[in-house]
This record gives structure tokens, sequence and C-alpha cells, in this order.
């Protein structure tokens, strides 16, 4: 999403291309396991390369995906070679890595954060539970407690004492339990014992103090599991029932988005992990642990096809206390902490050396402190849908509805930063523009449905101002396409949600020129990238998922459902065995780029699930 500044044009590929994977794992490698307040990423070989504890937005306790030597893990596997792979327990976010030893061995690990229902005796400091199950033969199994706090500038210090194990750096404090005694190993501890055939076996790792009294491994993994299955959208919801042919897909994207909320304020982060490069070698690295007003309310509404209705009724009520919060004369902010606070400013840490060597690390985000003017449109959109199935809810935040469709009578009309963030200057960007003439619309809507008529003819006439300058401004005749910004010729394919968004028709012919301009300039068959033009950044990155599955949506409601299906496709095929997305991708050397796994390409995929299944035939 994030841009920084350079002088060299976007798209030069001028940064490291990418290299055969043989050091680092590669992206799908991984897969999210998560409690509502944070995720950790697992790789295949069974080691935790990544978390952050107590909340998303903490620093790393293990972050080897950033810094093979540095960073800190948690690994676990066989003593014996054999060969591995992941798949999630279906209907959760139980990850199961099975290891294959000798003929009929196996080793299966089963990861997952504890989840409850609200109310239980689930939850507290967060913790990871390793399940191992030996099949066919005892299998001997080494552990390496490896935490490296604070972004792996606190090495731990140990307290031993048998199956226990406590590391401390700081403050901070994280506890690991194993069924064998543990030993000393300079700045790591390491544990190795035998699992028999059919006796599982728990290892845990438990952030702050222990609940008194602490469930059991067993109860905790029975629970977590019935939480997962009970969570998860009913056969009849609409976008489960229209999009029956994608099931797989469709569930774990609604499985993904779940894991990325934050259930103490009901929100969403954009992703997990920060500083996953957009282009290997290059400096397009950003932190992206935090709550973007756009990308949440686009989880949002996909969570409303998919019957989730309190998950989207908590996002409006966050957003509309942003807005109530806000004294005269404020705007809202593009990206807040999932508490609702700003995040910390951006830095970068060199003493990690990133991901396959992308430099700086990240962390911190300076897009909080840009003007984005679509978000308006995006919050007003969500009322809007959550409305119609849950009026009074809306209807009780009217003044709040009013207050943003009044800031954007006095906004729409200045320079913004865009959708991207890009960190070049200012422009009249013509998808922040749209948005406004989206935040506008759906609050007259509301406002005729509940009888509040005072301010709609003021508010249309500002609407339709955006509307004739929009169409006057931001669509280049000669290129027969709506472009970036007002009176500039450079294509972006934010310009597709024209006719995703209702401004115009799906079939109006300047939709449709606008649809083969993205393609044929923008895209390399499926995949397409954001835009043409310098953005302030110096290297090259991948194209963007989000924009691939926007142009599917797009061909499948412009009457191209054939073509829809196509691009679908091969779109499905990038994500790995656990359908699992990252931001952007690179089809020339096939890999996964940027963070993982990304919440705008999941809903992108739902979006463009819902869209194909109510224009095209099964078959």
């Amino acid at each position: 999403m994030n841009a920084s500044p350079s002088a060299a044009p976007h798209g030069s590929r001028t940064a490291a291309a990418p290299t055969s994977g043989e050091v680092w794992p590669a992206l799908p490698d991984y897969g999210l396991i998560g409690n509502e307040s944070t995720g950790a990423l697992v790789s295949r070989h069974g080691s935790i390369d990544w978390a952050c504890f107590p909340r998303f937005d903490s620093p790393s306790v293990f972050a080897r995906l950033l810094d093979r030597r540095a960073g800190g893990s948690h690994r676990l596997a066989p003593t014996e070679p054999g060969v591995s792979h992941q798949q999630y327990v279906g209907g959760t976010n139980l990850l199961a890595t099975f290891f294959e030893l000798r003929r009929g061995v196996t080793l299966t690990v089963t990861d997952f954060m504890p989840m409850g229902p609200p109310g239980s005796a689930i939850g507290g400091e967060p913790r990871i539970v390793r399940r191992l199950l030996a099949r066919g033969a005892a299998v001997e199994v080494a552990i390496e407690a490896d935490p490296r706090f604070d972004y792996g500038r606190q090495p731990p210090s140990w307290e031993l004492r048998d199956g226990l194990a406590v590391a401390r750096g700081g403050s901070s404090r994280l506890t690991c339990t194993s069924p064998w005694p543990w030993r000393d190993d300079g700045p790591s501890a390491r544990s190795t014992g035998t699992v028999q055939p059919g006796a599982p076996v728990f290892v845990q790792l438990r952030w702050g103090e222990a609940p008194s009294p602490e469930p059991s491994p067993s109860a905790l993994l029975a629970v977590t599991d019935a939480y997962w299955r009970g969570w998860v959208s009913p056969p009849d919801a609409p976008l489960r029932r229209v999009a029956a042919r994608w099931q797989p897909w469709v569930e774990r994207s609604e499985l993904v988005l779940k894991m990325l909320s934050y259930a103490d304020s009901g929100v969403f982060v954009a992703a997990p992990t920060a500083s996953l490069p957009e282009w290997p070698g290059g400096p397009r690295n950003w932190d992206y642990r935090y709550v973007w007003i756009r990308d949440a309310a686009f989880t949002a509404q996909v969570f409303l096809l998919l019957g989730h209705l309190s998950e989207a009724r908590a996002y409006v009520a966050w957003a509309f206390d942003r807005a109530a919060q806000l004294k005269e004369g404020e705007e809202l902010r593009t990206v807040y902490t999932v508490d609702g606070g700003s995040p910390p400013a951006e830095g970068e840490l060199p003493h990690l050396e990133g991901y396959r060597g992308s430099r700086p690390v990240r962390v911190g985000n300076a897009a909080a402190g840009q003007r984005q003017l679509d978000i308006y449109g995006e919050i007003l959109d969500s009322a809007l849908l959550l409305g119609r199935l849950d009026p009074a809810f809306v209807r009780d935040r009217w003044p709040t509805i009013e207050r943003l469709a009044e800031r954007v009578t006095v906004l729409w009309s200045l320079p913004d930063s865009g959708m991207w963030e890009v960190r070049s200057a200012p422009a009249h960007h013509v998808h922040s523009k749209l948005m406004c003439w989206v935040a506008l619309d759906r609050a007259i809507q509301l406002a005729r449905e509940f009888g509040k008529t005072e301010p709609v003819d003021r508010w249309s006439r500002v609407a339709e101002e955006i509307r004739a300058t929009i169409l006057s401004r931001g669509y280049d005749d000669r290129r027969g396409s709506f472009v970036q910004a007002f009176d500039q010729r450079q294509l972006d394919a934010s310009a597709l949600r024209i006719g995703l968004d209702g401004f115009l028709p799906s079939t109006d012919p300047r939709v449709l020129g606008t649809i083969a301009a993205v393609e044929g300039t923008l895209g390399r068959g499926p995949f397409v990238r954001r835009y043409e033009g310098d953005d302030g950044l110096s290297g090259p990155e991948g194209s963007f998922l989000l924009c691939s599955f926007w142009l599917v949506e797009s061909l499948a409601k412009s009457g191209n459902p054939e073509r829809a299906l196509e691009h679908w496709r091969a779109l499905l095929d990038v994500a790995g065995p656990l359908l699992l997305f990252s931001e952007e991708y690179d089809p020339e050397s096939r890999q996964l780029l940027g963070n993982y796994p990304q919440a705008f390409t999941h809903i992108g995929v739902l979006r463009a699930a819902f869209a194909l299944g109510l224009m095209t035939p099964e078959g």
C-alpha cells in the first residue's frame, strides 16, 4: 500500500530479482495461526518464525522471517530426515504439519492459539499450543526455543526447571513447556525426547503469567476447534450459497480475515506481518499490523455477505466512534492501532537483515499522517449495507453519519495521497473523488430511509458536482479510460471501482473502456499492476493481487464471464496448498510477494467469488 521517497520510476527493475528461495522459505511454506489478538507464522518445517506478543502491533518475539540468525524462532521437528507438508483442519484455523519419515511412520504437529466463546475461561495472555502425535513407530523430536525480544534486540535470560523454561527480556516473559527436560544452549534452550505412537504430547509457549487454574492443553484444543467450527458461516449465507463452487477458497479467506480481527475492539489489521518485501532486495517493505479504515471496511462488507452481522456491527461502531471524537476541523486518520490510537512513527531496524536481504526493515507506518479521502466513502458504504440488515443500529448513529457527510462536502476538492499511499506530491486522485461521491450517495440514501430530508438537497448538489468533475477531468477520451488523477493520462487499476460502486453502470462504454485499458496496459494476463507513472518509490514491485481480483469482478459484472473465469482460475493457482495469498505476485518468477497473508487479497477473493457466482452458470 505504501510508497517511500525516491526518484526512480515506478516499476523500474533496479532491485535484485527474486532468487530461488533455497535458503529463505517461500511464503506459501507458512501457515498462520491466531487468537484475534495476535498471530504467528508456522513453517512447514515446524518452525514458528514470526510472532508478536501480546498484540499484532507489539514488538516481535520471533522474527526469524526477517533475520535467520538474530530474529528468533521456536523450532520443533523430528531428528530424522523426512518430507513435510501442511494443511488446516477443515472449518478451523488449527494448522497441521505432517512429517513423513520412514515408511508408515509420521509425526503430526497441530498448532493453534487457544480461542473460546466470549465469557469462557479461554483468554488472557496469548499462548501457542503444539500437539505432537506419532504414528507407526516412536519418533524422536528436538525442540529449540530461541525467543529474541523487542524485534531481536533483546536476547533472553533463562530459568530452566525440568520441563519448564522461562525466558526473560526486560519486562517481557515467555514460558516454554516441554514433556522433556530443558538444557541451556547459549541464547536458546533445547529439549529432546520421544513421542510414542498414539500417545499425544503437548508443547506450549505462554506469554506473561499463567492463569489459575490452568486449563489442560487437550481441553484448549477441543474448545478452540469448536469455536472455529461454530463461527464459520452457514451454507445458506449469501456468499457461501452463491459461490458454493469455490467453497474451500471462500472458507479459507473467511477464516483468515477472522484471524486478522482484534476482538477487543472489533477491528481488523491489514496483515499480521511487517516489512515483507514487495520485491526481494528492494525497499518497499512496510508494516501492516495496523487498522486501515479502508481495509477494515472492506472486511466488514464481505462479512455481511457471509452472515457475520456482529463483526460488521462492531467495525461500524468503532469507525463511527473515531469520527464522533473528532474536533472541529479535524480529519479521520487513515491508520490506527488496534486500540484506536496513532501508530508509532515509522522507523527502521538496521540490525535485521530483512527477508531475503530486503532492507530497510520498517516498523510503524507513516501513512497514518496522510490524507486519504476515500475512507469516508468506505465507512458510509459499510453503514448503508449494515443498515439494510440492522436499520436501528445505524439510525442511532445518524449524527455521526451527518457529520461525516458534511466533512466530505468540504474535503472532496482537496488533493490527497490516494488509496495506494504514494509519497510523491498529493494529487486529485480519481478514486478518492469517486469515494467522496460514494460517501454522499450513501448518506443521501440513509437520510431518505431515516426521514432526515433537510440535508439531502445540499448533499445532492455536491455529489452532482463531484460526479460532473470526475466525468470531465478524470476521463481521458484518447485512452478511452478513467485515469489515475485529474487532467493526467496515467492509468490506475482503482478506476475499476467506477463500475463496481454504482457510479456508472458496469456496462457503460466508459467502464468497458477502463476495463480494457487496465487489462491491456497494467495487466499481464490476469495479473494487474496498480498504476503507471512515478510514485516516489525506488525499485519494482509485483502485480497487486487485489487489483487482479477486481479485474475478475469487473469482467464478470460487465458481461464477460468467460474471461473472468479464465483469470479467476489462474489467480487461484497462485496461492500455495494452504490457500493463503500475500499482497503481490511476480508472474515471471511465480513468487508471492509482500506481507502475508494479506487481508486486501482475501477480500478480493471473496468479492470476485460472489460476482462470479451471480454472473456465471454452474459448470
